[in-house]
């Protein structure tokens, strides 16, 4: 970053070449999945940021289907309590912090799962091949504490390293909210760290990854704009903080990996598979597997438990 001093020094070509230099960068690094630097950003980073992926009715007819699942309108989920008629939209959404596999449910949220915008970048970042195993939606309160550091691929483990989430935005995700923090170039090791119980107030009590060698200086907010997303590697570690905001951070998540590999994921023990997991949605391409072995139904929608004690398990509301 230029010293003030210097920027003002420079004579009006030269800060309109940084000008265009800056934007130049943040086009190729940010926005547009065609680039050809595009893949390598994500190989080099762990994430990339792709401004705009849901328009702004998009995100609304989410943010309702949101609030229709959230209410039971949309089917049984476990841990959901069918709101009453004259519940506000706030009475609603406080009660949980996030729901998984609402498209286990939801048919408009499976057709996000697939939406064209997401393949392209989908296919740059794993490859032709894609398929999801998990969707999760948000919703985080005021209040709200954050999700300590952690890698995906930790839960979901994949046999070629290709897990990828797709976290997109429905509010616009900030500092003061409690947006995703991540560590770039935090994956590249290979390693997956050891979990441990945390004892940071800011944090749940879901577990912490420790041993990596970090410093808290190391940490860059992903602040976004409403539709906007972000795309990371299951290895790269990332967190949240507490949202500190008088709104909600509501935010759309799923997972995807290639659909060569093999996924040997219980989801915590919550079901039993052999070397391969098969309730999965394609994405794009071909499923390899699809002559050798049927699909699954073995998830089930659940909202996830606000982990209060520091020595309780990170699992579902029953």
């Amino acid at each position: 970053m230029l010293s003030l001093r210097c920027q003002i020094s420079l004579g009006g070509r030269c800060l309109a070449r940084l000008t265009q230099v800056l934007r130049l960068r943040h086009s190729s690094q940010m926005t547009d999945a065609n680039n050809p630097s595009f893949r390598q950003n994500y190989k080099d980073d762990g994430f990339v940021v792709v401004d705009n992926l849901l328009t702004p009715s998009e995100v609304k007819s989410l943010k309702d289907e949101m609030l229709d699942i959230c209410s039971g309108k949309r089917g049984r989920i476990s841990g959901v309590t069918p709101s009453s008629e004259t519940a506000t939209e706030a009475e609603i959404l406080d009660k949980y912090l996030a729901i998984h596999f609402p498209h286990k449910i939801s048919d408009h949220v499976q057709s996000l799962v697939r939406e064209s915008k997401t393949v392209d970048v989908l296919r740059q970042c794993i490859g032709p091949n894609v398929k999801c195993m998990q969707t999760m939606m948000f919703m985080k309160g005021p209040g709200k504490r954050g999700q300590a550091c952690h890698q995906d691929e930790y839960y979901i483990p994949t046999r070629d390293r290709s897990l990828c989430a797709s976290w997109i935005a429905l509010d616009d995700a900030t500092i003061e909210n409690g947006c995703l923090w991540v560590i770039p170039g935090s994956h590249r090791k290979g390693i997956i760290y050891p979990m441990k119980n945390d004892v940071d107030e800011r944090f749940d009590s879901s577990g912490c990854s420790y041993g990596h060698g970090y410093s808290e200086s190391a940490w860059k907010p992903v602040e976004l704009k409403s539709g906007s997303s972000v795309f990371f590697n299951g290895y790269l570690l990332h967190r949240s903080l507490a949202n500190k905001s008088k709104g909600f951070r509501r935010a759309f998540a799923n997972h995807y990996m290639s659909a060569e590999s093999l996924l040997p994921w219980t989801n915590d023990g919550r079901f039993e598979v052999g070397d391969d997991m098969r309730d999965v949605l394609m994405v794009c391409g071909e499923d390899p597997y699809a002559k050798f072995k049927p699909l699954q139904d073995v998830t089930k929608p659940f909202v996830r438990a606000e982990v209060r004690q520091k020595d309780s398990v990170f699992n579902e509301i029953k």
